[in-house]
């Protein structure tokens, strides 16, 4: 293996390990708010909330030169590990 190709797959490991890193925040921090809204009586999920936020995620992926749809499947897949309460 040739030395760009080593350096590019050092990144890439940098970047996957800062993805699982950001992976356990967010479910740390949906736990919390989870917490928070059963000691209020609130419903967990707020689908107006939700759709805000996907739509402003989606935009970002645009600006960023992203396909929206693969980044709308990454998405969903997270936010259905946290709605069943697996993350």
């Amino acid at each position: 293996m040739n030395d760009a190709l080593r350096d590019l797959r050092g990144e890439l490991d940098a970047v996957d390990r800062q993805l699982v890193a950001l992976l356990a925040r967010r479910a740390h921090l949906v736990a919390r708010a989870w917490a928070v809204k059963d000691a209020q009586g609130l419903p967990r999920r707020d689908e107006a909330r939700e759709r805000e936020i996907h739509d402003a995620l989606l935009a970002q992926a645009q600006s960023e030169g992203l396909d929206p749809a693969k980044v709308r499947a990454v998405l969903g897949r997270i936010v259905g590990v946290d709605l069943r309460g697996d993350g």
